[in-house]
């Protein structure tokens, strides 16, 4: 049914890669999966970019007959920037109110330009750690109103690396005894996630990434800068990593860190056979989209850069459209009604006349 499908949408400033997820009970089903792009310019345009994309992203659900109730868009990391900040207070709501002022004191930068999503990381008397992303409004508003034209509106538009979080808490199985760190290494980005028993929240990290560089020596140099920043007392024992190009020594990665270091699949768990990822750019894309798919299981904190910037109309205008119709067809039933009362009381009025008559 059309009502229980889900779809991811992970884009970047070139490229999409869409999941869509029929969802029966505690079981999904991927309906479909493809990734498309736009052509190389010699000046990038954001706006025709988005536009191109989102017919593009509307082509390819109309051939794939995919049909969807709700739509999430996992943003590129290229596209946002990600802050460590804290903030006084512990409850959702005041930091809401408060983050953005957190956040201009923090950069000491204007940022009216800017929307600005966070999620909170862990809590103590002092107040609360945020990850807090920031994202150019311009971009969101060539973003929504690309995919809006297209008939697509996104209820959220989340970081990258959140939904890979979700995706992996809810498939990538890691050591339970251990704390551990994971590692995914797109063709232009790179992510890590950290898994410590002491925090409910896993902490997260991106970072762009060079194709020419060595992934190994990459490693070697990110893997120590994000334990430290993930500010946990636990020590990482164990490093899972996925890797598009399948370019990282193992090995020599595990003898330099001094931990466990395996390799990962990202599509294992939730794919049954090659053909359904074969129209995907690569594994970490379609895991990212795939998340993306999944963000209506979560009911409480939402970092979504649409609680700040254009925020999502779209239950409002369905609401106000059912209304609408509802109102109109009242008026025509209370119409009808009283067209056939007045038309039995018509009847009623000239058989007593003609009973009047008679009697006469």
């Amino acid at each position: 049914m059309q009502g229980q499908n889900y779809l991811g949408i992970y884009l970047s400033k070139d490229k999409a890669t869409v999941v869509c997820l029929d969802w029966q009970g505690r079981d999904r089903n991927i309906l479909g999966c493809f990734s498309v792009s736009v052509q190389e310019r010699e000046e990038r345009n954001i706006g025709a970019d988005m536009s191109e994309l989102a017919r593009l992203i509307a082509e390819g659900c109309a051939q794939r007959e995919l049909e969807f109730s709700e739509v999430t868009v996992a943003l590129d990391c290229e596209l946002f920037m990600q802050h460590n900040l804290h903030s006084e207070f512990k409850d959702a709501k005041q930091i809401s109110q408060t983050v953005r002022f957190d956040t201009e004191e923090a950069l000491s930068t204007d940022i009216s330009d800017v929307a600005v999503a966070f999620k909170i990381t862990s809590s103590d008397q002092t107040g609360s750690r945020l990850t807090v992303f920031t994202a150019q409004r311009k971009v969101l508003s060539a973003l929504l109103l690309s995919l809006q034209s297209n008939n697509i509106d996104p209820i959220t538009v989340e970081p990258d690396i959140n939904a890979l979080s979700r995706f992996s808490l809810q498939n990538v199985s890691l050591p339970g005894d251990s704390h551990s760190l994971l590692g995914v290494l797109s063709q232009r980005s790179g992510y890590f996630i950290t898994f410590v028993k002491s925090q409910q929240i896993p902490t997260m990290r991106t970072f762009l990434v060079d194709p020419r560089q060595n992934r190994t020596d990459l490693l070697v140099r990110e893997v120590p800068l994000t334990t430290a920043l993930a500010g946990t007392n636990e020590p990482i024992d164990c490093l899972k990593v996925f890797d598009s190009t399948d370019s990282v020594n193992y090995q020599q990665l595990s003898e330099k860190l001094g931990i466990e270091v395996g390799r990962v699949d990202l599509a294992e768990s939730v794919v049954t056979s090659p053909q359904i990822i074969a129209d995907c750019a690569n594994s970490a894309d379609f895991a990212i989209a795939h998340g993306a798919a999944l963000a209506h299981l979560e009911k409480a904190q939402s970092v979504n850069f649409r609680n700040d910037f254009m925020p999502y109309q779209g239950k409002k205008v369905r609401l106000q459209k059912t209304l609408k119709v509802l109102s109109v067809s009242i008026s025509v039933l209370v119409l009808a009604l009283g067209m056939y009362v007045t038309s039995q009381l018509l009847q009623w009025n000239k058989y007593r006349s003609r009973l009047r008559e008679k009697f006469k």
